[in-house]
């Protein structure tokens, strides 16, 4: 039986039965709180019920039956759902002031103490407009506390009533005015607007508003004849200018926009928009923006000093113009580069050149062939068909085993600016290529110097891993794997990783050709040292784009390919010898973790805030915590799904704003949203 139930029961079994020939009457206060109670729609059919009632002959006794409420409501405030018959049986008693004719009667009780009641209640009405309760509270106070027969009234209600006025208000009546106004569940701000004006200008001319009729409701204005004035001095000294503005700030980011329903249908809402977006980046429809997006989080990072195990020797435009004959060195120019080099025991010399075929003699070539068969510490290089059907690769350097043979294939993701943010480390043979080696430029260097500092590297030596993870010394390397990530649409053949650039200017220390035929140059720059050699000429045909290159300067915003060799062989030795992050993307179950994650966030601020502009504010500073928590995870090693996050937390969001005004069909909240 529910309560409801109950109550009829004890009306009709107790209540008729007990008292069979009077009238009954329930009294109901604060009526105002029974507003804003989950049963008030049954409860209040339920009186409606008793009501219609009275029809029915055999109901005789239901005539005898009235129900009272007091409080602060009117009649339309009790059932507005729409799916409910009006509360419209009711009939308002609105109480008035006091005249001071009706407040003579408290001349009574001051007879014995003022000397003149008429004068004095003339001046506790001045101050309480007639309002009953402050106007008996006033009377007492002058009772109770006045020094003569001759009291100063102004000085009693500043001293009793408006000085600390939160303490003194017992029996509680300006405190409950004060939530009343700022606590509105539906009017807040346009209570307090509405107030502030009538403040300002004295009087306004009344409209039956809803919102005019909540303000008169909470008792802070009266209407006289067809005007909303403040009732009286008191509320308009406490509640002031200076307490309007201190309020209204606080009520600006709580506008009466619904809420949707509940948070449940937020989330849900939230839910299908990041399911959304997790489906365009699976089909790659976010990858360009999020290449774009991470690109930016690499030239934010702060920069890394240069790799001090790497030397560059640059061949400049200068240095060819001065030893080389047209575009290219001459092999004897290459032999005395490398006997140069080689009387200050370098460790690894890596040469980023194609020597494939004599330049300019036979004799020059051979002898060039000779030293790059002979010296154990040189890896050539060539170039693979990088599985293209037309390009079978050019041919190593005769002589030049594969444990010293790197390819010089990149990979680049292609867009307006090809750019290149993967590390080709290793790549399947194939049988048609001319350069059979497995091993890139940068893996071959990196592995051959790692063996020089006593690091295992049998495990990759044996066999290209073409499936998977493998370990150098003790860091495994993750390669990416397919559909990871924000590639989504992408060549993943080979074993890549992303590259992880130190800086955008200075990876390692350079030295030119010619510093180092004419010995200028400090042979601890050499010794011991991976020495790359390689040309930085501009027009040499051989540079590329990377994530550092919208910042950069118009003539440096392609990279040499020898630097980009550096910048790849650095990645691997100083991840395995300083422990140097690698640069790996989330799982899949973490990224949708986040990403989900991030979907409730949306849907929190989404139903929470009832305002445009608190809506983008405070979007936009978990904007910005995105990109700074994706900074700091990039720092780590780790790339955080930022585009994603930042469409399911704005998207979201701004759904379940949208929704939240459709759900409860507010014409208002649409209004007051679009000016």
């Amino acid at each position: 039986m529910t309560n409801i139930q109950r109550l009829a029961l004890f009306i009709e079994e107790i209540l008729f039965v007990n008292f069979p020939n009077q009238n009954i009457y329930i009294f109901l206060d604060e009526i105002d709180v029974l507003v804003n109670l989950p049963f008030k729609n049954e409860f209040l059919a339920f009186i409606r019920s008793c009501y219609n009632r009275r029809a029915d002959d055999e109901n005789v006794d239901y005539c005898r039956l009235t129900f009272c409420f007091f409080g602060v409501a009117t009649p339309e405030d009790l059932i507005r759902d729409g799916e409910h018959t009006p509360f419209n049986i009711g009939y308002p008693i609105e109480l008035t002031e006091l005249t001071f004719e009706d407040g003579k009667v408290l001349t009574k009780g001051l007879v014995e103490v003022v000397k003149e009641p008429d004068v004095v209640l003339q001046k506790v009405f001045d101050w309480s407009g007639g309002q009953p309760f402050l106007t008996q509270k006033i009377c007492q106070i002058i009772v109770d506390y006045a020094d003569d027969d001759q009291p100063d009234v102004d000085k009693l209600v500043e001293e009793h009533i408006l000085t600390y006025w939160q303490e003194k208000d017992n029996p509680t009546h300006l405190k409950y005015m004060h939530d009343y106004l700022i606590n509105h569940s539906q009017f807040a701000l346009q209570l307090l607007r509405l107030y502030q004006k009538i403040l300002f200008q004295g009087e306004v001319k009344a409209n039956n508003s809803p919102v005019e009729m909540a303000l008169r409701l909470s008792g802070i204005v009266i209407k006289k004849q067809d005007k909303l004035v403040i009732f009286n001095k008191i509320y308009r000294t406490i509640f002031n200018q200076d307490w309007v503005e201190e309020k209204l700030p606080g009520l600006a980011t709580n506008l009466d926009k619904p809420k949707p329903k509940n948070l449940g249908m937020s989330l849900i809402v939230a839910g299908c928009v990041g399911a959304g977006v997790v489906s365009l980046r699976s089909l790659g429809w976010l990858q360009p923006l999020e290449l774009n997006e991470y690109d930016r989080l690499m030239r934010w990072r702060p920069s890394e000093p240069p790799d001090p195990n790497i030397l560059i020797v640059e061949a400049t435009a200068q240095d060819i113009n001065k030893y080389g004959l047209g575009k290219n060195f001459t092999d004897e120019t290459f032999v005395k580069v490398i006997n140069k080099l080689e009387r200050y025991q370098p460790a690894i010399i890596g040469l980023d050149f194609w020597l494939d075929t004599p330049f300019p003699s036979v004799s020059g070539y051979r002898k060039l062939l000779e030293v790059l068969s002979n010296n154990q510490k040189i890896v050539a290089v060539c170039s693979t068909s990088g599985y293209s059907k037309n390009q079978p690769g050019t041919v190593p350097p005769k002589g030049v085993p594969e444990e010293r043979l790197g390819f010089t294939t990149v990979i680049v993701d292609n867009a307006q600016v090809d750019v290149i943010r993967r590390h080709l480390m290793f790549m399947a043979k194939e049988a048609k290529d001319l350069c059979q080696t497995a091993y890139s430029l940068s893996a071959r260097v990196a592995v051959n110097y790692l063996e020089t500092k006593g690091i295992n590297t049998l495990e990759i030596q044996k066999e290209y891993p073409t499936i998977g993870n493998f370990k150098i010394g003790d860091v495994v390397f993750q390669g990416i794997g397919e559909r990871e990530g924000f590639y989504q649409k992408v060549d993943l053949g080979g074993f890549q990783v992303l590259l992880n650039y130190r800086n955008a200017n200075k990876v390692a220390n350079y030295i030119s050709i010619s510093d180092v035929l004419s010995d200028n140059f400090d042979d601890a720059l050499v010794r011991d040292k991976i020495i790359l050699i390689g040309n930085t000429d501009p027009n040499a045909g051989d540079n590329f784009y990377t994530p550092y290159s919208y910042s950069q300067p118009v003539s440096e915003k392609e990279m040499p390919g020898i630097v980009l060799h550096a910048h790849q062989v650095s990645q691997i030795i100083s991840a395995v010898l300083d422990g140097r992050p690698l640069i790996r993307f989330w799982s899949g179950w973490v990224e949708w973790l986040w990403i989900f994650g991030w979907c409730g966030v949306g849907g929190v601020l989404g139903w929470y805030c009832r305002r445009v502009f608190v809506l983008l504010l405070f979007m936009g500073g978990n904007v910005v915590v995105l990109y700074w928590v994706g900074l700091m995870f990039l720092g780590q090693g780790f790339v955080m799904p930022l585009v994603p996050s930042i469409l399911v937390l704005v998207v979201g969001g701004v759904s379940v704003f949208l929704v939240g005004g459709q759900l409860n069909g507010d014409r208002r909240w649409r209004r007051n949203n679009s000016n």
